[in-house]
């Protein structure tokens, strides 16, 4: 039995038996499994074992599968975290259930924390019955769900992680009403975090000029230059918080401020939850001008020959 609990915990602990199948399991094997109590069916003709990841089974549970924010985030794009188990499930699906109780009914979906996507994606000739949605479907549900801001976030994430492509972002967006072709003009595959993508949609809605992922010497890649001279690092929680990078962050500082650049260094709660304490310093500096790079700034020898 062992092989076929390895094949269903390779699935994240959540498999159809159309998948099992697929890899040469027959319905005799299942049973002997939930016989010996090493499997439960949170679903007709779906099987998890114990190791399975809850918000798998609980989607499947409700009637369908994991996408938008909750197949996202769990793949690795950079998403903002709603709290809710995002869904999908099929248009005309009529038996949708509590995530906890396959037997109650959903029928207020928002008290159990759900979110529903109706029109479930057809599978490809020969893809497997899922309990998770691929990126691109994924992203389709995540685009008429969320912010503007928080799309954009998630699909720079997963051009920069090379989930997907251009060309499958496209054909995701004109796959949707018109209203979405904007959101073309605003991805950037060079983001490195939500944070830098937040940011430059914030500068950009305000006419502030910048410019992302900009090499300065031996100081490295910086997030935003605003202007000319002003430096703006956002710190993610992921990458910010060791003393090593902690130690290396304070280096790149002191080697911007001795080539003449102004450095603001924000973190996540500030990106996320103080936004305008953050605009508020950006547009005081914007507004003396000192983002630019000035005739003292010339004489000291300190403008970038490419400035």
């Amino acid at each position: 039995m062992q092989p076929l609990l390895d094949v269903i915990d390779g699935y994240g602990g959540v498999a159809s038996f159309s998948t099992l199948s697929a890899h040469g399991f027959a319905s005799s094997d299942v049973s002997r499994a939930v016989k010996a109590g090493l499997l439960t069916s949170p679903r007709r003709r779906w099987w998890a074992t114990s190791r399975a990841e809850p918000e798998l089974v609980a989607a499947v549970r409700v009637g369908g599968h994991l996408t938008c924010v909750s197949a996202l985030r769990r793949k690795g794009v950079w998403c903002v975290d709603d709290g809710l188990l995002h869904v999908a499930v099929g248009r005309n699906a009529s038996h949708i259930a509590a995530p906890h109780d396959r037997s109650v009914r959903l029928t207020d979906p928002a008290r159990h924390g759900v979110r529903l996507h109706r029109g479930t994606a057809v599978l490809l000739p020969g893809e497997l019955d899922l309990a998770v949605d691929r990126v691109a479907p994924a992203l389709r549900h995540l685009v008429v769900c969320q912010p503007r801001e928080d799309v954009i976030v998630a699909l720079d994430s997963a051009l920069n992680s090379r989930f997907v492509g251009i060309y499958d972002v496209r054909a995701v967006i004109e796959s949707l009403p018109k209203k979405y072709r904007h959101y073309l003009d605003l991805i950037d595959a060079t983001a490195q975090s939500g944070l830098e993508t937040k940011a430059r949609l914030r500068l950009r809605a305000l006419g502030i000029p910048y410019l992302t992922q900009v090499q300065i010497g031996t100081v490295g890649r910086v997030d935003l230059v605003v202007g000319e001279r002003f430096v703006v690092e956002l710190d993610s929680k992921a990458w910010h918080t060791s003393a090593q990078a902690y130690a290396e962050d304070r280096r790149r500082d002191l080697e911007l401020i001795e080539r003449g650049y102004i450095v603001l260094r924000v973190t996540y709660d500030q990106v996320m939850n103080q936004w305008s304490s953050v605009e508020r310093a950006i547009r005081a500096v914007v507004r003396r001008n000192e983002h630019r790079w000035a005739a003292r700034h010339r004489i000291a020898g300190l403008i970038p020959s490419d400035s």
